[in-house]
């Protein structure tokens, strides 16, 4: 009897064990998963939202490209659990601004320094040695100042399409308050033009055509502006206190499901400046 006891309690620990390997072994393949767009939004102690850095994992293929305020990037990475591993990082040889190049050596410095991440919802952290070294998020979320004024909701919906490269940056905020046009990648100095009600509907009509949840997810049909051969380009939908941003890809060539939203877009900028 004190036998048949002693197997039994060796049975159940031997299960028990194999179902803690099956837990630990499950939570290492869920943390495994590192893919997408990330817009980084603070630099050790600095926000650098303003320079538009960005990084991309596709874990098909172990590569990752990104943008790092003056070159593009491209490499490749591993991962461990949570521990990452960074190789063959490289840039392209374009001269930009001072304060641009300054931000940039300090993200690749950080970035060839990595050995950890850890992933909240949309939000990102790269770490050394436990060390947040950036933070990054996969979507960004807009404060705008509330007024007293009924107006308010009036600013609820709009579209907004950056364009950057070699030493040239555009930028376009559409709504139905009006046109905003700017070449100065600081946005101190801001063009701003009345918009026809009509052609107001009709970009709203293809605004609402938009898949809002599945916009960061989108596939560049082409990858040039990672070496330079395109203009990068970002496509945006303000909705509320909400900013739903596109990944990065060619300028001329975007994905087909926002084609028409954003030939729609620089088709009111270029009638708005010949005007």
């Amino acid at each position: 009897m004190k036998f048949l006891i002693s197997l039994f309690t060796l049975l159940l620990t031997i299960n028990s064990c194999d179902s803690s390997k099956k837990v630990v072994e499950n939570s290492k393949n869920m943390q495994d998963t590192l893919s997408g767009t990330y817009y980084i939004t603070q630099l050790e102690d600095t926000d650098v939202s303003l320079y538009k850095l960005v990084i991309s994992f596709d874990e098909t293929s172990n590569k990752v490209t990104g943008f790092a305020g003056c070159n593009s990037l491209f490499g490749s990475y591993s991962l461990e659990n949570n521990s990452i591993t960074l190789e063959n990082i490289a840039t392209s040889k374009k001269m930009c601004q001072k304060d641009i190049i300054v931000i940039e050596r300090q993200f690749l410095k950080a970035l060839n320094a990595i050995d950890s991440f850890s992933i909240n919802d949309t939000n990102i952290s790269f770490s050394e040695n436990d060390t947040i070294l950036f933070k990054a998020t996969s979507t960004i979320a807009v404060s705008k100042k509330s007024t007293a004024s009924s107006d308010n909701d009036t600013y609820k919906t709009a579209v907004k399409y950056q364009t950057l490269t070699r030493g040239a940056f555009d930028f376009i905020l559409i709504s139905n308050q009006g046109i905003s046009i700017s070449k100065d990648q600081g946005l101190q100095h801001i063009e701003k033009h009345s918009i026809d009600a009509t052609q107001w509907e009709e970009l709203k009509g293809l605004i609402e055509t938009v898949d809002l949840k599945s916009l960061q997810e989108l596939k560049p049909p082409s990858k040039k502006h990672q070496y330079d051969g395109a203009p990068h380009a970002t496509l945006a939908i303000q909705i509320g206190d909400m900013e739903y941003m596109t990944p990065t890809f060619d300028h001329g060539n975007p994905p087909k499901d926002i084609e028409a939203l954003v030939n729609k877009v620089l088709s009111i900028k270029e009638k708005t400046v010949k005007q």
